[in-house]
Order: structure tokens, then C-alpha cells, then sequence
């Protein structure tokens, strides 16, 4: 066995090899698109509101960074079937759920392209990526949705309530437009971000490196979609204290960027919140990093909870936190249904056995963790059902609580939100209008979050 398997950094990525489908020299990038036909990209909206609910945009830059290694482009109707019947590529290699590449079939028959040829893809008016044509299929969006997800019937006691529209996972595969185009996608203008996502962007060689650079041998991820409150911060350092075998280095704070629901924070205040828990000393800043990952999350629990351990080792981490409701909306699942996955896996969802013992399966190692509490008995944080027995003295954080607070502009007491993170919030509430995503911040903000460089292009005659 090599012994950088389980080192930070040097742990291979999911696949065996690091993908990298970015053009770096403008001249060569310019000589490319010349001449092939182009089509501007769109977000998917909700059919009832008109309202953004994912834009491709964010799996382009993920796929073509590396994030979603071994993928190299978007699923044809054999890597999707394979996907949904065995949550496997036709490699055999795991994968949790379908990225494909939908298309209106009036917009397929303007561009009269045909399977073998090439499409530029636009953003914001300027180039963007090159789409490799290799199939052109169709299947129903919302038999895509109900088998990404699973049902109570195939997965009892998971699976606690039939998926709708009310999920916003569902919602997205639902709402494409059943004309798929599958092939490799191949990025020729490289994103350019505004502050703070800028100081921040980490793609997964870069992460890489940095972990070596830093010495570190054992890091653990932490998934997050929201600004960081005091429970958050307890969990990720009692988490690093979890490695089987000593305690884990640092942690890498990776955030899931992308449209969001209507309520929850605002991305510039997440990725800000979280690094100033390492700026205000918190977390030591020697042991404590902030990235983010382009993926409207889809909020698939257990489903999700492979793409993003396949996310963090491909970013390379050896371990990573799954806790209560990871990556979870509403009731749909059971709240530790995450855990089952990594004990004993969920057959009714198509995982016989836990990711991280099955062929081709992940090499990160998952560390499982329920809740950080406050005891009114003890005067401290604890963790459920360890350092105390006070159960009927346990108080939750509860996060509309918190909101409630922030919205009538009342500052969280420090037990639950530390000051430096609550200022971060206000500075953004100041600058957007608001500290939560509402209809306004997700029909006027730029989807993807960055600018394109302008670039020659001719189209074709």
C-alpha cells in the first residue's frame, strides 16, 4: 500500500488522477473556438416562481477544476443509468448522482449540431467553455429526480417522505428539460472573482499543495452552507480530535457556493463568517482553512454526502465530519441517515456497503458526529451523550432562532454566535440590502459569482 494514501495532500484523488480540463493560454484558447457555434448559458428556474434554482455554470467550473474527479465532462445515458441503477460509473467507479447537461430542444435544433461536433458555451455575453457533443439523449426529469433520491418503499426508514417540488434537489433535476447532451467539457476562460471569493478560491491542486506546503499529514473537512455559529466551531475542533489513529492537523472549511433558498444566509457572509473564526483566533489560523466548492447544493443527506467526501478527498483531505441532517432539508430523510451510509451503507438507495470499504470506492475516512449542546446544569457546551447526563437540561442551537435574532438586528449572546461573525454579517446586510438570500438578492446577483475575460471569437458563418 503507498504510504501517502492517507497523508494530506498526497492522498490519491478519487479515480487515481487529478482532472484538469483548463486552458491556460489565451492564444490557444482563442484558436479553439473559432468558428463553432455557440449558445449562452441559462439558469434553471422554478417553473412556479421564475426564480434561479441551478445554473450549469457551477458543475463546468467543478468538473474542469477537478472537484468532481475522475468526471471529465457531463454524463451520457449510459454513465446516468449506471449511475442511478448502481451509483457507479460504467468504470466502476462510485459516484453518488447524475451530472448532466440539459438543453432546450428548440434552442438543440437552432444550433443544428449533431453528436460528433463541438459548442461553445457562453457566459455573461463572452467564452466560456467547449462542450464536446458526444451524445444527444433524452429521459424524464422527474423519473431523473425520484431515482437520484430514493423512495420510502426501496430505502424504509431512510427515506421518510416522498420527494416533491418542496425539495429543492428534486426540484432541479425535475425542472430540466429531458434533452441532454453528454460528452467532455473543456474550460478556455477562467473564472475571475470578485472579494471575497477571490482571496478564498482554492481549486483541488492548489488545496493540495497548500497542505503540503503547510506540513499538514491529517486534515478533516467540513461541510457548510451556513455562517458559522459557536456549536459549529466546537464541532469542527471536536472533530479534529477524532482521527482513529492521532488527532487530525487541521480542518478545511469547504463551503458549498451556489443558489441558495430563499432564507438562508448569503454566500459573501458564509465564506467571510467562517474565515473570521480563524482571523478573530478561534481556530488557529495554522490549523483552520476556508474554501468553497461551485454546486447548487441539491440536499440529498446520504446521496450527497458521497459526492462531497468525493469532493474533499479529490481537495485532499484524509478525514471528513458527517453529522445530524448532513446536507439535509426538511424531513425527507432520517436525521443520521448520513451515518447509517458510512456504517453499514444503504442498499435501498444503491450503497450495499459503506463508501470507504467497497471497490473503487472513496479513500477518505469519515468521522461521524451528533450534536454540540448547551447544559443549563453544567454551565457549558457538551456533546449529546458523552460528557453528561442532564438530557432534560439540554438546549439546541437552533438556527431560525438565531435568524430571528439577526433580522430585528439584535446581536446572538457570545455562547451562540461569536461577535466577530455577527459583524461580518451586518457589514454584508450593509452592502446587499439583506443577510438572507430573498427573491431580490437571487434575480439581481451574478449567477455564477464571477467575470469572464473578453475573448476573439468569430462566430461560425
Amino acid at each position: 500500500m503507498p504510504r501517502d494514501k492517507h497523508v494530506a495532500g498526497k492522498i490519491p484523488p478519487h479515480g487515481g488522477k487529478l482532472v484538469d480540463r483548463v486552458v491556460r493560454f489565451r492564444e490557444r484558447a482563442e484558436r479553439m473556438i473559432q468558428g463553432l457555434p455557440a449558445y449562452e448559458l441559462q439558469p434553471t428556474k422554478d417553473p412556479k416562481t421564475g426564480l434561479p434554482i441551478r445554473h450549469v455554470g457551477h458543475e463546468i467550473v467543478s468538473i474542469c477544476y477537478g472537484f468532481f474527479s475522475p468526471l471529465e465532462g457531463f454524463m451520457t445515458r449510459e454513465e446516468v443509468e449506471s449511475v442511478l441503477k448502481e451509483r457507479r460509473l460504467p468504470d466502476g467507479w462510485l459516484w453518488p448522482m447524475p451530472i448532466v447537461f440539459d438543453i432546450p430542444e428548440e434552442d438543440l435544433k437552432k444550433l443544428g449540431i449533431k453528436e460528433g461536433d463541438q459548442l461553445l458555451l457562453m457566459l455573461h455575453g463572452k467564452p466560456f467553455a467547449i462542450l464536446d457533443v458526444d451524445e444527444i439523449f433524452k429521459y424524464d426529469p422527474k423519473e431523473l429526480a425520484t431515482k437520484t433520491f430514493g423512495t420510502k418503499e426501496a430505502a424504509p426508514g431512510i427515506v421518510q417522505m416522498d420527494f416533491d417540488a418542496k425539495h429543492p434537489g428534486w426540484l432541479q433535476y425535475a425542472s430540466t428539460t429531458g434533452t441532454y447532451i453528454g460528452g467532455k467539457v473543456t474550460l478556455i476562460n477562467e473564472p475571475v472573482f470578485d472579494e471575497p471569493y477571490s482571496r478564498l478560491w482554492t481549486p483541488p491542486k492548489k488545496a493540495r499543495e497548500e497542505m503540503i506546503k503547510r506540513g499538514w499529514r491529517l486534515v478533516i473537512a467540513h461541510q457548510t452552507r451556513n455562517v458559522p455559529h459557536v456549536g459549529h466551531e466546537h464541532l469542527m475542533k471536536f472533530a479534529m480530535l477524532n482521527g482513529d489513529i492521532e488527532p487530525c492537523d487541521a480542518v478545511l472549511v469547504n463551503a458549498i457556493i451556489g443558489v441558495k433558498r430563499l432564507g438562508d444566509y448569503v454566500d459573501e457572509a458564509i465564506l467571510e463568517g467562517h474565515e473570521m473564526v480563524n482571523k478573530a483566533g478561534y481556530i488557529a489560523p495554522e490549523h483552520h482553512m476556508v474554501t468553497f466548492t461551485l454546486w447548487d447544493m441539491k440536499y440529498g443527506h446520504p446521496v450527497e454526502a458521497v459526492l462531497h467526501a468525493i469532493i474533499r478527498q479529490n481537495m485532499g483531505c484524509t478525514h471528513h465530519m458527517f453529522g445530524r441532517d448532513h446536507a439535509a432539508v426538511g424531513d425527507y430523510y432520517h436525521p443520521y441517515a448520513a451515518h447509517t451510509l458510512w456504517k453499514q451503507g444503504i442498499p435501498g438507495l444503491g450503497f450495499p456497503e459503506p463508501p470507504h470499504e467497497t471497490y473503487k470506492g472513496v479513500l477518505i475516512k469519515p468521522v461521524l458526529m451528533k450534536e454540540i449542546l448547551y447544559c443549563r446544569k453544567c454551565g457549558e457546551l457538551v456533546y449529546t451523550g458523552c460528557w453528561c447526563n442532564h438530557k432534560s437540561e439540554w438546549s439546541k442551537f437552533s438556527g431560525s432562532f438565531i435568524r430571528s435574532l439577526i433580522i430585528e438586528g439584535v446581536e446572538p449572546p457570545p455562547l451562540i454566535m461569536r461577535p466577530e461573525v455577527f459583524q461580518v454579517i451586518m457589514k454584508w446586510w450593509e452592502k446587499l440590502g439583506t443577510p438572507f438570500v430573498n427573491k431580490t438578492y437571487l434575480s439581481t446577483r451574478k449567477i455564477p459569482p464571477f467575470d469572464l475575460k473578453p475573448m476573439e471569437y468569430s462566430p461560425k458563418k
